[in-house]
């Protein structure tokens, strides 16, 4: 009889054996390994009273605690307390132990005391002879998740106000403008009502881009604007923002000048919309440089792409703004004088308009005085046709 065979046992069925009781310990092992190196999720196990059994590395991650500080305390430590008064830990464990297993979200507190948002799942445990000897429970930190949630759903929501905001601003826009006209057409012997019909006149104006502003922020933000697409030359596109922002520069005493090479540059785009794009970007330019101040827009064909600046000498944006300054609601908050003459939205619909058109735009000072800012937009050139 050879050592370690059984009395009457054949030698196959007992490689068998012991070839299944390793790779059941194997198994065993590396499940256990597996648990106890997810970071990711806390699971851990319970008693049948709920008390902490083992404790993993993703428990630890999230909850804060080490398993020589929590193994043996009963898990409604995790909850807040206004939880832990209504006796919610508790019902969790009997929804688990009638239904097999439950699920849940809601805050729970981390060692420090910080609340974080959980989802979390228990999941009663039978032995081979169906006795109840614990329970499984597996956390996920759904904070981050939450509060991006939240972000989109307050996007939403913000978008659907523009829209209503913008169309019920409109409204009485339309009789107003009517009114003036009428007043304008009429000779006024006053001078004192041709100056109030004139500050009317303006304001009007101003409302209406204002409006206007918001109807595209909403058409854009929810998906619903349209580009007339077709070839365009960007040289007449940027020629015409600039006729429309001299007037404003002028009446500021500001030079405006324009350089665009002379020759057609090339680019598939919404004419209508590129002209916004430039005299948005002009007519922030105007807003925040001193009166007396410059400004240039030039147009320059850089590798594959059209680059078009616009530069002034104003007092220029902080670096640690430059990050946020195309956000919807930016405005210049270092220069008080200007709050006021717009919504921030300016810059937001610039982005947005830009991007539409598959291209970028970017922003570039130093934050000094005198020393002003930059906005570049670079729009990919008309392929197969000469940038001349």
């Amino acid at each position: 009889m050879h050592a370690g065979r059984t009395t009457g046992e054949p030698q196959g069925e007992h490689s068998r054996w012991v070839a299944r009781d390793i790779d059941s310990k194997l198994d065993e092992r590396h499940f256990r390994l597996l648990v106890e190196t997810v970071r990711d999720y806390a699971i851990f196990l319970l008693d049948t009273r709920g008390r902490v059994a083992s404790w993993n590395a993703g428990a630890e991650q999230i909850k804060g605690y080490k398993a020589r500080e929590i193994v043996g305390k009963h898990f409604s430590l995790f909850y807040p307390q206004e939880v832990r008064d209504s006796g919610w830990p508790e019902q969790e464990l009997e929804i688990a132990l009638r239904e097999g297993r439950m699920r849940d979200e809601g805050w729970r507190l981390r060692r420090d005391g910080s609340r974080f948002w959980a989802s979390v799942v228990i999941t009663a445990l039978r032995d081979e002879d169906g006795q109840h000897i614990g329970f499984a429970k597996v956390t996920r930190d759904l904070t981050e998740v939450r509060r991006v949630k939240a972000l989109e759903d307050e996007g939403r929501r913000m978008t659907t106000f523009l829209a209503m905001l913008g169309h019920e601003l409109r409204n009485p826009l339309a009789p107003i403008a009517n009114a003036v006209s009428v007043m304008q057409l009429e000779k006024i012997e006053s001078e004192n009502l041709r100056r109030c019909r004139d500050i009317i006149a303006r304001q009007l104006a101003q409302m209406t881009r204002l409006v206007n502003d918001l109807l595209d922020v909403g058409r854009i933000t929810s998906g619903k604007v349209r580009l007339e697409m077709s070839e365009v030359d960007l040289a007449n596109s940027l020629h015409e923002a600039v006729e429309m922002a001299e007037p404003l520069a002028l009446a500021r005493s500001q030079l405006l000048t324009v350089e665009t090479g002379g020759g057609e540059v090339p680019v598939r785009g919404d004419h209508a919309r590129l002209v916004q794009v430039f005299s948005n970007l002009l007519n922030n330019a105007v807003k925040f440089t001193p009166e007396g101040g410059s400004i240039s827009a030039s147009l320059r064909v850089v590798d594959e792409n059209a680059e078009v600046s616009v530069k002034d000498n104003g007092p220029g944006i902080p670096p640690a703004r430059l990050a946020d300054i195309f956000n919807l609601f930016v405005q210049g908050e270092e220069q008080p004088e200007h709050l006021g003459t717009g919504l921030g939205l300016g810059l937001s619909l610039v982005q947005q308009l830009v991007v539409l058109h598959g291209g970028d735009v970017g922003a570039f000072s130093a934050g000094v005085p005198g020393k002003g800012s930059e906005f570049v937009v670079r729009l990919p050139l008309l392929r197969d046709a000469d940038p001349a």
